[in-house]
């Protein structure tokens, strides 16, 4: 048992070793990862809904595949002796997961603090919805300015 232990921890740290790195990177999109479980975990709290085993094995599901993306693309640029095209590859897809998750916890913060303008603002910004609302803005300033004329 104690050489299957040894065998174990031995294993763990080449592979750790191996992927450092991109261990800056790994981590960053774990912190996020836990940052959104447990936002989402508050959230569904505060909004009285019931904790969902289901979702919150989704969410584990899908960092593990993201996680798991990152590490193939290391090991395959590795091989391919591309490694500086391996690490750009990295860095591109961990800012479109930092988007994406970054986006998702300022929904759940929305939901957390609904009366927060500036959460609200942030949520509008990132996800674009902004974008939605822009004809409402410019139509509510054009009759805003018709009755300053008038």
């Amino acid at each position: 048992m104690e050489s299957l232990k040894s065998f174990i921890t031995v294993s763990l740290a080449a592979i750790l070793a191996y992927f450092e790195p991109v261990q800056h990177v790994l981590a960053a999109i774990l912190l996020l990862f836990a940052l959104n479980f447990i936002f989402g975990l508050v959230a569904d709290l505060v909004s009285s809904r019931n904790f969902s085993f289901r979702k919150a094995f989704s969410c584990i599901r899908e960092a593990s595949v993201f996680l798991l993306v990152l590490a193939s693309v290391f090991f395959i640029g590795d091989h391919l002796e591309a490694k500086a095209e391996a690490l750009q590859m990295i860095s591109t897809i961990a800012y479109a997961l930092v988007y994406f998750y970054s986006v998702n916890i300022c929904k759940n913060l929305r939901q957390i603090f609904p009366e927060s303008k500036p959460i609200a603002i942030l949520y509008d910004l990132l996800s674009i919805e902004i974008l939605s609302k822009l004809p409402k803005t410019i139509h509510f300033q054009k009759n805003d300015h018709d009755a300053d004329i008038a």
